[in-house]
């Protein structure tokens, strides 16, 4: 078998009506938009055999292009997809699979569970209006919330969504490192005590696993850490230091990361780039469903955009995305969205 040929195209689709705002506000903090930093580059990889692989990732079509050429005549199912990059990543994984009549969950590892879990997200935003997203999820089914968080108003916003939604939603804080000091978080961890909050997801910076060892000794919430970095997670455990572990990465990577902290006892989940489309969330869960303690909610939010690019969208119910069980990634696109919002 061999790569004949790539259609490369490049896709936005707006967040849905209540995050439209909120994630301009979001990307402007960062100097750029949703429609600069939320489109992505969409392949479809052709071979001589007559498979066609899907692949979504990367925001330049001229990187994107430039990776591609370096694949025609080769053959896909020789790649070391282990450790490709998306979106040829995905589209590799898609040909081999439909190759081998197997979902791609098969080819990462084997299916550990038919569902996968995900969590409702929100964008740093004031108390009142994280409430109001949580509103939504809880109103969708979600069972866990991940927020962006600052130090001056993280704890308001936990108040706030459990006076809107009750105590039964867990809330997931993320303060990208922002805590800065173990003891900003240990006055965060007694403000929000007796609270269902799931973990403080790296409240301060993963430089200093002293710090998290600390604050474990301290602090009545879980702390969880994002990263592929094995050596990381290996002194983390031996400090018991963390609870659970954000993973991501190349599959070898996120496997060889996962196995980590399943040997620390830490359960996982997964969060390649949670703010994707159709073809990365189903390349996604199949990740999902294939490492053993990722028995987490997921960062997957594909369902947050206004539409879908494929026909059978994996719609979260109840906090939960299927598996797809036919051949390759599962994902037939929708042409009639997908000309809609190809913006190149």
């Amino acid at each position: 078998m061999k790569i004949t040929a790539i259609e490369y195209n490049k896709l936005f689709v707006p967040w849905k009506a209540s995050f439209k705002e909120p994630m301009r506000r979001w990307r402007a903090m960062s100097g750029t938009t949703p429609e600069e930093e939320d489109a992505y580059v969409v392949v479809r990889v052709y071979t001589d055999e007559g498979l066609v692989g899907l692949g979504e990732g990367g925001r330049s079509l001229d990187e994107a292009r430039q990776a591609g050429e370096r694949l025609i005549g080769q053959n896909p199912l020789a790649l070391d997809a282990y450790n490709l990059h998306p979106p040829f990543l995905h589209a590799v994984f898609d040909i081999a699979g439909q190759a081998l009549g197997v979902p791609v969950c098969e080819l990462l590892g084997g299916r550990y569970r038919d569902r996968v879990p995900v969590a409702y997200w929100s964008p740093y935003l004031p108390p009142q209006e994280t409430a109001r997203h949580a509103e939504e999820g809880a109103a969708l089914g979600f069972k866990v919330h991940k927020i962006k968080a600052r130090p001056w108003d993280c704890a308001a916003q936990v108040k706030a969504i459990a006076s809107a939604v009750g105590h039964e939603y867990a809330i997931r804080i993320d303060p990208n490192e922002t805590l800065a000091l173990p003891a900003v978080a240990a006055r965060i961890d007694r403000e929000i005590v007796g609270y269902n909050v799931e973990c403080l997801e790296d409240p301060v910076p993963k430089a200093r696993p002293e710090w998290y060892a600390l604050l474990r000794q301290k602090c009545a919430t879980p702390l969880a850490i994002h990263t592929h970095d094995t050596a990381l997670i290996l002194r983390m455990a031996r400090l018991e230091a963390m609870d659970y572990v954000n993973v991501g990465g190349t599959p070898n990577q996120t496997r060889a990361a996962a196995a980590v902290a399943e040997a620390a006892g830490c359960p996982v989940w997964v969060q390649f780039e949670g703010h994707c489309l159709d073809i990365a969330a189903a390349f996604n869960v199949h990740l999902g469903a294939a490492i053993p303690n990722a028995t987490l909610p997921a960062d997957i939010l594909h369902f947050l955009r206004e539409g879908y690019i494929s026909k059978e969208p994996l719609v979260p119910a109840e906090g939960l995305v299927r598996v797809p069980d036919t051949p390759g990634l599962g994902v037939e696109l929708d042409e009639a969205a997908f000309e809609r919002y190809r913006v190149a």
